[in-house]
């Protein structure tokens, strides 16, 4: 079986966010803090080379020093990433950035600390010279450069974490590794959730209070879609598409189950939008599956994109949810796709030819039991 790396990666970071970020931080600072204890041991080698007499340079000591401190400053920061983004949700990014970077400072210092005391107890050295030893860690030049080093490599996991943030979790290593550069097919799901009666809504709170709205649903869209491995591709105003890859989407029914799953998460915060916009709003979808091209496009701005005639179709079922009075409207393609319990009510709704299509297509309604849908 092919392994795929987004779909684990993804699934991973959804169900231990914490852990993910701890696990990204730990493996980063394992790398950067090798490489500078490799630096340090090479700067060395080739400086004491100029004196005629021979010196030792010492490096294992300081590889199982700088493991350590990787794996305490790895832990103390992925923490703070997932603590501080989590209650700064709707700051500023400014706030976010000096929230951070006091804690990393602090961490820096604590993880400095600690090295010293473990070096100091392991009885590391550097090289066979007293101006080089882990006493130079708070004060003179190891220090200076230790600081100097671990700024930059903050600075470029933060980036790492961002890019993480914008394609979501799984993507950045395969589209560094050049994965999208060239177009290539693969066969997925595509979902696209629209609200219900927008112009309405609009109307009725103003500009304002409706971007507060979509803020909130879409909010509770990312609160949700770790239950069912969906990956969001995109927010287009007040609509959002999910997809997944066809194993994934198939999968004990997530990308039929997320729809419900959704209308029952905003029912369950009746209290909150009643209140706070006095109605419960309602979303209509539509899903499809079949093969599509996957490219990285753009050069100023650029994402992943997806083309072909099935993200187009799961797109123009949505749009005739009001057509024929649905909330939720499949293909038949999907629709047979799976083996459909008494939870579920399936309901042929037409044949009919799509606008930009020549072929036509059957169309399903799929409400639940549970919900009036």
């Amino acid at each position: 079986m092919k392994l795929d790396y987004t779909n684990r990666a993804r699934g991973i970071a959804y169900k231990y966010p914490l852990l993910s970020s701890i696990g990204m931080q730990i493996n980063f600072w394992i790398v950067a803090y090798i490489i500078f204890f490799l630096l340090l041991y090479f700067i060395s080698k080739a400086v004491t080379s100029l004196y005629p007499q021979k010196v030792e340079v010492y490096l294992g000591e300081n590889i199982i020093v700088a493991l350590i401190a990787a794996i305490i400053f790895g832990t103390i920061l992925g923490i703070v990433d997932f603590f501080v983004e989590k209650r700064l949700r709707g700051k500023s990014l400014g706030v976010e950035m000096l929230t951070k970077g006091f804690l990393y400072l602090a961490a820096w210092y604590v993880v400095g600390f600690i090295s010293y005391m473990v070096g100091t107890a392991m009885q590391a050295r550097f090289v066979d010279s007293p101006i080089l030893k882990y006493s130079e860690l708070f004060s003179g030049n190891i220090f200076y450069a230790t600081s100097i080093y671990t700024i930059v490599m903050i600075i470029i996991i933060s980036f790492i974490t961002q890019m993480n943030h914008k394609f979501g979790p799984g993507v950045l290593i395969p589209m560094l590794l050049g994965k999208f550069r060239t177009p290539s097919v693969e066969e997925r799901v595509f979902l696209f959730m629209d609200l219900k009666d927008s112009t309405t809504y609009a109307e009725r709170l103003g500009h304002i209070k409706y971007s507060e709205m979509i803020q909130d649903c879409f909010l509770d869209v990312n609160k949700i879609i770790a239950s069912f491995n969906a990956e969001i591709y995109q927010y287009v105003g007040d609509e959002v598409v999910l997809s997944w890859s066809i194993t994934e989407g198939l999968r004990k029914m997530n990308c039929i189950k997320f729809f419900f799953a959704f209308q029952d998460f905003l029912q369950n915060k009746k209290e909150h939008y009643e209140k706070k916009f006095g109605f419960v709003p309602q979303f209509k979808a539509g899903a499809n599956m079949g093969n599509i091209t996957v490219a990285e496009v753009g050069d100023f701005k650029r994402e992943i994109a997806y083309h072909g005639d099935t993200i187009n179709t799961a797109a123009r079922i949505q749009g005739v949810c009001n057509t024929y009075e649905k909330f939720f409207i499949i293909s038949e393609s999907l629709k047979d796709q799976f083996e459909w319990d008494d939870s579920f009510s399936i309901e042929f709704l037409d044949l009919i030819t799509l606008k930009g299509k020549k072929k036509e297509i059957k169309l399903y309604g799929v409400s639940t039991k549970d919900l009036s849908l």
